[in-house]
């Protein structure tokens, strides 16, 4: 008679195809049955805890780079996106945004493949917005009422060529727009940020009933501050709620102020917490996400470095939806960081009264967040 033999003497090649199939969120569980499964449990970094500062040395001649505050470490992937000369405009999920000359970029951060969009009649746009569905809009905002254009997935999933507003109306009103802001869409309109806290928004919808410009509205006439001038970063995003948001930073990173627009009166409302949310700022995407780490929770998160962290060589895996970095190295151990302290990456507590250690930091740039976490 055979002897009997129990799950834990699997073989071990046949224990790796199982755990292949498995997501990644299930290996810890998988490894916690004896040491015999743990043995075949490789070293990963979950990518979906926290947003990601995406970054290269050099505009698009470098291998890709991102930055988790959680883990404190630098994942560098092999690949590199051969886009000479691109800048990054927008991200969503692993979409990311290019522009590069006269024509606008996507690349999937996964598969590092990178594709051209439909060629733009103009200069490159200043900022692109992409909702990540069925529609990305191209933003031009150095003078006047920011000019839009927008490209509409077809059946097959692919951009149509894009759709230009019509020329400038001598009678628009002319303004400059914020240069370091993305415009947001919210509601189904697309939301351009003014310096003294106005707003111009533009519906595609309508977009054949006028000329084709962003309508500066009336209201708000200002953020409610009487010294707005101390605020030199001023970023537009759209909360997890759905609530148009801005957060306002001073030169030396300090005062950091968040108001929200009450849509009813139309005036902007300082908030004086996140609700143990956190937001990553500073580039031209700015996110608010919740997270169960108790040290980040009403904390702000900038693009500034006290020092380069440690750099792990990854891929990207996708298993069931759920992305990880994988060390490229076995040398690599998996490591959980017990605090914060000694973070890399300098960022505010909002509530906090205490002064923010500014002047060590460098800005990273070529930088944009990025939520692996998303479609």
């Amino acid at each position: 008679m055979a002897q009997e033999r129990d799950w834990s003497s699997l073989p071990t090649d046949l224990l790796r195809l199982v755990l292949e199939r498995l997501p990644w969120s299930t290996h810890p569980s998988f490894g916690a049955a004896c040491r015999h499964w743990r043995s075949v449990v490789t070293p990963f970094y979950p990518a979906w805890l926290t947003p990601l500062l995406l970054s290269a040395a050099n505009v698009g001649s470098t291998n890709l780079r991102f930055y988790s505050p959680y883990y404190r470490k630098s994942f560098e992937v092999s690949r590199t996106l051969e886009a000479p000369g691109a800048k990054f405009c927008c991200a969503v999920g692993r979409h990311l945004t290019l522009c590069q000359r006269s024509t606008a970029l996507e690349a999937d951060l996964v598969t590092g493949e990178v594709y051209e969009l439909p060629p733009m009649k103009y200069a490159w746009f200043h900022f692109v917005v992409y909702d990540g569905a069925e529609r990305m809009f191209g933003v031009h905002t150095v003078m006047g009422p920011p000019r839009t254009a927008v490209a509409i997935k077809d059946a097959d999933g692919e951009l149509d060529d894009w759709d230009y507003a019509a020329l400038l109306n001598p009678d628009a009103q002319w303004m400059e727009s914020l240069p370091n802001t993305n415009p947001v869409l919210h509601g189904g309109l697309l939301y351009v940020l003014y310096d003294d806290g106005k707003l111009a928004v533009y519906d595609h919808e309508a977009r054949h009933h006028h000329d084709g410009y962003s309508e500066i509205l009336d209201r708000p006439k200002g953020f409610g501050f009487q010294q707005c001038e101390e605020f030199t970063d001023k970023y537009l995003f759209e909360s997890d709620d759905g609530e148009l948001m801005a957060i306002l930073v001073g030169l030396r990173g300090t005062p950091v102020r968040i108001v929200k627009l009450h849509e009813q009166e139309m005036e902007w409302q300082e908030a004086d917490s996140l609700g143990g949310r956190t937001l990553f700022t500073g580039t031209l995407t700015t996110l608010m996400r919740k997270t169960s780490v108790e040290w980040m929770q009403n904390r702000v998160f900038f693009p500034r470095l006290y020092e380069w962290p440690e750099t792990v060589h990854v891929d990207i895996v996708d298993r069931h939806g759920e992305l990880a970095f994988v060390p490229t190295s076995g040398g690599t151990e998996y490591t959980k960081p017990a605090n914060h302290e000694g973070a890399c990456m300098w960022s505010h507590e909002i509530g906090s009264g205490q002064p923010t250690e500014f002047w060590d930091t460098e800005r990273v740039e070529y930088s944009i967040w990025v939520d692996l976490n998303t479609c």
